[in-house]
């Protein structure tokens, strides 16, 4: 079998596999729904809260590329084709399962201000490592604020291990690059001819990228942006849950913190699992009625994802037309 029939195997694999949990996940949600109490839910709310949840939401775009391009600290990339790469790639995510999207937001970027691939997609791997770090942060927040249950304590203290085992792998590597290189080097050289030549300077262009992780002032920056980011976050759940009549700060932080640990579960648009993990935090959590939660779950969706696929669609491709349309007039 050849690499490209294996590649479009898994990828067939990756679609099943996604399409299979997002159609478990809507059955269990929708086999016990009273739709009635749900469209009441839906048709009490007080949509004002709503409009200030998307506006959280749009703002997180700035956060974002200011963040990017904090940690593209060696290139001088402008504020729009940042915005964009990272929107294209939260849009492919939502449409293709295991974070298909940051290898394509490091492609769609690599053309501006002579960023290549490698190094930005080193800088979405440090982008993480401060996601993790506001993660466990919010963690941490959570377990001092109220009671929580066993697992969340645990799942806390294993986003710290994680960290602090990755973070630590991570400055060795970038500490001791030189002589590992060498080692990679003289390994490569045992394969087939050109293979230490095609990889070489692709690991060294990747570990350039990660450099932004050992630099102090690159470092505050994106932690300034992180905490912004993540802030905001929490505005846009607290703003739909006000608009249900549940405004709950602890509740909006817990959202945050379960809904980015599910997005790694790998189902189109996050379809059904957005909704269940919402269903599942508010019920039990915070006694919040199923229904209830529901409709909380279907309008958060919409305004999460919904602003996302408006901006991409204008970021990307309207200024393509109309370069296509000036073309035309030509």
């Amino acid at each position: 079998m050849t690499n490209n029939a294996r590649g479009q195997w898994a990828r067939a694999a990756r679609w099943v596999i996604g399409l299979g949990v997002a159609g478990l996940s809507c059955w269990l949600l929708a086999r016990d729904v009273d739709w009635q109490s749900v469209v009441s839910a839906l048709y009490a709310a007080d949509y004002r809260w709503v409009i200030v949840g998307i506006l959280a939401i749009v703002a997180t775009f700035f956060s974002r590329a200011w963040r990017w391009q904090a940690l593209l600290w060696q290139s001088k990339v402008r504020l729009q084709p940042a915005m964009t790469a990272i929107l294209v790639g939260q849009v492919v995510n939502l449409a293709l399962p295991m974070r298909s999207g940051d290898v394509m937001r490091a492609v769609w970027i690599s053309p501006e201000g002579k960023t290549g691939a490698p190094e930005a997609l080193g800088s979405v791997a440090v982008e993480k490592v401060w996601d993790l770090v506001a993660l466990l942060t919010s963690g941490l927040i959570l377990l001092a604020w109220m009671p929580l249950p066993r697992w969340f304590a645990q799942s806390t203290w294993g986003t710290g291990l994680t960290l602090i085992l990755g973070g630590s792998m991570l400055w060795a590597v970038l500490h001791w690059q030189k002589p590992l290189f060498r080692w990679a080097g003289r390994f490569l050289s045992h394969l087939p001819a050109g293979w230490d030549r095609a990889l070489m300077p692709l690991l060294r262009r990747l570990a350039n990228g990660l450099e932004a992780i050992r630099q102090p002032q690159v470092s505050l920056k994106a932690l300034l942006w992180t905490g912004l980011n993540w802030g905001l976050g929490a505005l846009a759940n607290l703003a739909v849950l006000a608009a249900f009549g549940i405004p709950s700060a602890v509740a909006a932080l817990f959202l945050l913190a379960a809904l980015m640990v599910g997005g790694t579960v790998p189902t189109p648009g996050r379809l059904g699992v957005f909704e269940g993990i919402c269903v599942v935090s508010l019920e039990n959590l915070f006694g919040v009625p199923f229904d209830q939660a529901l409709a909380v779950g279907l309008v958060l969706h919409a305004v999460v994802m919904g602003p996302p696929l408006v901006a991409t669609a204008l970021l990307a491709f309207w200024p393509r037309r109309r370069l296509r349309s000036a073309d035309g007039q030509a």
